[in-house]
């Protein structure tokens, strides 16, 4: 259960800022999308000296790449941690994402020699909610990705042989993914407050979300550019 204790560090804690997010979550979460995008790009790219080899070869491929991480990073992983906060609220929680330094320092880490392991911050929640709004509020996460994957899929297969399957591929196969990665059920990740909550969603949630992935991994290799 979540305890109403306060965040003292941060500012916004008790307020109800104008907008849908406070200036401070917003800079958090510039912060992170610009990490993780700068991580994905690297990544796509084989690492930093697959990518300066590229920048020198072929510089609007690595832009064409950096657009794709942008897009990807934005579908995957923002609005991932928005619906935690969005349902977090919805239930009258304090809820704001902040990045963590150290998260993003090893994303880019690993990204700079060619693989991706990152855990760019989470929503912070403060307030009295049991096991059942916790578990809502974790699946969230995971099944906005599942939409997002199910949405950009077709687009894939339909507009094969072009830069737009390509990139949806991508964002379809990265969502599913980190759809089936959270509900792996063990702490911190959503799929442990999921099995918490209710086994029998969690068992239908991880068999559509490793399902989908699954489906991702093998269409993944007919879409070409």
């Amino acid at each position: 259960m979540y305890t109403p204790s306060r965040p003292v560090y941060y500012a916004s804690f008790g307020r109800r800022p104008k907008s849908l997010l406070s200036r401070e979550e917003k800079f958090n979460l510039a912060i992170a999308m610009g990490a993780l995008t700068i991580c994905l790009t690297l990544t796509f790219n084989y690492g930093l000296a697959g990518t300066l080899a590229k920048i020198r070869t072929d510089p609007t491929h690595v832009i064409f790449i950096a657009v794709i991480a942008g897009v990807t990073t934005a579908t995957g992983f923002a609005m991932h941690e928005l619906a935690h906060k969005f349902v977090a609220q919805r239930y009258g929680c304090w809820a704001e994402f902040r990045y963590s330094i150290q998260g993003l320092l090893i994303a880019l880490f690993t990204a700079a020699i060619g693989f991706l392991f990152a855990a760019p911050g989470a929503v912070y929640i403060a307030g009295n909610v049991g096991k059942r709004e916790n578990g809502i509020i974790s699946i969230a996460g995971p099944l906005t990705n599942v939409v997002v994957a199910i949405v950009t899929l077709p687009i894939a297969v339909f507009f094969n042989h072009s830069y737009l399957a390509y990139a949806a591929m991508t964002v379809a196969y990265f969502n599913a993914f980190l759809a089936a990665f959270n509900m792996v059920p063990i702490m911190p990740l959503d799929g442990a407050k999921v099995v918490r909550w209710n086994m029998g969603i969690y068992i239908i949630s991880l068999v559509l979300m490793v399902g989908l992935l699954v489906i991702t991994f093998v269409i993944q290799p007919s879409i070409q550019p």
